[in-house]
């Protein structure tokens, strides 16, 4: 990164650069550094573009004064931000891009058509919203990771090797285990199937969430 600041120093503007969908480029954040980007879409009339900072996963508008060609010596290094998609949250709503480590493993959401849909996207959102999280690649399907999601912060962490977010979702009856989803990869982990199921008899007990008025538990995912 420091020889990439320093070439930006040392280049001027380019005048009638007009960037494409797609190409990448070298863009200045909103701190005043350059950083290599992804355009995602650009408008000449407005003289912008909207960018996605490869090494980082942050996105932004830049102005078309702000963007330069990347140097041919910059493009080697693939971008270390990928994309993850969570499976229980609807995709269009929510979304992750980690670094370094680009579905969510081993559970699903209750469906859009469920009474407990809407609080199952907002719990998703209360409990990882500005924190950092650890993700544990549980699967690799093509350039998709799953992901298992662990807060250090959460104290039952420490106590709870086998502790996550997927298994807290399912815990509180708003995710339940995919058995057919994650079929190719589910039996490689028998612990954590074991403590899936402990969440969902909890969440039977509690009657939480889906469970509030009895048992509905799809029967792909009973044993």
């Amino acid at each position: 990164m420091r020889e990439f600041s320093t070439h930006h120093r040392s280049i001027g503007s380019s005048p009638g650069f007009v960037p494409k969908g797609g190409e990448l480029v070298s863009a200045k954040f909103s701190d005043g550094a350059w950083y290599r980007a992804k355009i995602r879409r650009s408008s000449p009339l407005k003289k912008e573009a909207e960018v996605t900072f490869i090494d980082y996963g942050n996105q932004d508008t830049v102005p078309f004064s702000n963007i330069r060609p990347l140097d041919a010596k910059f493009r080697v290094l693939p971008g270390q931000a990928h994309d993850a998609r969570l499976r229980f949250v609807n995709p269009s709503i929510y979304s992750l891009t980690l670094i370094n480590t680009p579905h969510f493993s081993f559970v699903k959401p209750v469906s859009p058509e469920s009474d407990y849909y809407t609080e199952a996207i907002e719990r998703f959102r209360v409990i990882c919203e500005g924190r950092k999280l650890i993700a544990n690649i549980d699967h690799k399907e093509g350039s998709l990771l799953h992901l298992r999601l662990i807060d250090p912060a959460n104290p039952t962490s420490a106590q709870d090797p086998l502790g996550c977010v997927n298994a807290d979702l399912v815990a509180e009856g708003l995710a339940s285990v995919d058995r057919k989803g994650c079929a190719r990869y589910l039996q490689a982990y028998p612990q954590i199937y074991k403590k899936l199921r402990e969440s969902v008899l909890e969440a039977k007990k509690e009657r939480a969430g889906m469970f509030e008025f009895g048992d509905v538990e799809e029967d792909e995912d009973t044993t």
